[in-house]
This record gives structure tokens, sequence and C-alpha cells, in this order.
């Protein structure tokens, strides 16, 4: 059984423990794929590297897949389903252990998008991504970012910026702080690299300055206690037909999520 099979979901609903206290099943599986370096950055700096998730043939399948799905836009959305190379991606082994590390037992996949940014993309301005959440925001981390990138992170190319530590802040930026990113720093990292942070790090990106392009798949991870205990998505649109609109926000019909592309 592979590591991705191993993959268990949640068989309580009390359990408990400090972030970054992992259970003896978990502890093995970081072992076997030796990220226990990975996992102390991360607690340290709120962010992390993870090397060599797969081949360098891999991620050249994966840049073209994206390249395809994104057919010249700038970004593409939904996309399992729309190349077989996305699932395989997300039962990385790696990912799913970091994704269980940073959100607990059970992680859900919350987004999976892609990028295409050229020369003179412009900077995307520092932010958390723990949005809808009050601050402070949990202790617990409630969702994880990984971006894979097919292609080397610099500072010129437009590598994600981020400012270690700032999870501790548990709130978003201020404008002072957004203007003035102190202490933000490159993610640089190898073509076929994934880059990951908590839901709490203030993050960014830098503008692109090179010629080429910056090819990125995201993968976004939220725990398991955000999900609605109830699916009613086999109610179709003739159910929801004559019923108030209130309906159909708290069914999140209306939320602007999920939209195809």
């Amino acid at each position: 059984m592979s590591e991705a099979q191993s993959l268990q979901a949640p068989n309580s609903n009390s359990e408990t423990g400090q972030p970054y206290e992992l259970s003896d099943e978990l502890q093995a599986r970081v072992d076997t794929l030796d990220l226990n370096e990975t996992v102390e950055h991360a607690k340290e700096n709120g962010y992390g590297l993870i090397r060599n998730p797969s081949s360098l043939e891999f991620n050249d399948r994966l840049r073209e897949a994206i390249l395809e799905v994104a057919d010249g836009r700038r970004s593409a959305n939904l996309l399992l389903g729309k190349h077989p190379i996305f699932a395989e991606v997300v039962m990385n082994p790696k990912i799913l252990a970091m994704a269980e590390v940073l959100c607990g037992k059970g992680p859900l996949l919350s987004q999976l998008t892609c990028s295409v940014r050229g020369k003179g993309a412009r900077a995307l301005p520092l932010h958390a991504d723990q949005n809808w959440t009050p601050a402070p925001f949990p202790v617990h981390n409630q969702i994880a970012t990984f971006c894979w990138a097919c292609d080397e992170f610099t500072k010129a190319g437009g590598a994600t910026m981020v400012i270690p530590g700032t999870d501790a802040h548990r709130r978003h930026p201020d404008p002072d702080e957004v203007a003035e990113h102190k202490g933000a720093i490159a993610t640089a990292c190898p073509a076929g690299s994934i880059v990951f942070w908590n839901g709490s790090v203030w993050h960014g990106n830098w503008p692109r300055t090179i010629e080429g392009e910056r090819v990125v798949l995201h993968m976004t991870f939220g725990r398991m206690s955000l999900r609605q205990i109830e699916n009613y998505r086999f109610l179709d649109a003739a159910w929801l037909k004559d019923k108030p609109y209130a309906m159909r926000v708290i069914l999140g019909r209306e939320d602007g999520l999920s939209v195809s592309a």
C-alpha cells in the first residue's frame, strides 16, 4: 500500500493536540518521506519547501498540461478532471502528508487552479489566505496552500514572497504593512519543487521582470471541520425555482465560488 493510499480519515470527533503534534502514524509517514526538516521549517517560519516531489519528467508533463488547460489565459480553475495528471498531483504522498500536518486528519481539497505569468506580470499584494476568518485567526491552522513550481522560482521571475513568522500575528496585514512588506523574501527554488504556507502567513508575489513564463499549479487544502455535515447538491434548479433567495445562500449556491473556467 502506498503512502497516498494509507491516508486516513478521522476515526474520532474528539481527538485533539497541539499544532505540529503528530500522531505516531503521521510521524512514520513523515520519516519515510524524509520530511522532518520540512515540518520543522514550517513550524518555525509558517512556510516551507517540498523538494523532489516527483521526477523532472513528471514536472514537464504537468507544465504542458497546465498550458493546455489554460489555453492562452492567465489562469484556470476547477482543474480536477480536466486532465489526468491533476489527479496524480493531489495524490502525491509528500503533499498529502504535509496537508495533514498543517490541517489535521482528513484534509479536504478546497481549490485546484493554475496560473501562467509572463514578463511584466504585476506583483500580488501581501495578504493571508484565511479569508472569511475573523482575527485573531485560530491557533490550529485552518487551510494550507501548495504551489507546484513548474519553472524555477526567483525574485526576478515573479516568485512567491513570504514574510517568515508572520503567522504568529494571527491576522491580516494592515495597509501600511502591505505597502512596506518589511522582511519579505523570495521563495527561490528549482523547477519541480513545491512551495507551501499555512493560512496565516503573509505572502504575495514579486513582479516578473524577465522573459518567459512562470507556470504554477495552486492547491489549497482545508480542515475537515469546515465541511457541511449534509450535502444538498442533489437538489436541482427545479427544486430551487420557487424558493426564497435566502435558501440559495444557506445552501452555498450564491457564494461566488466554484464557478467554471
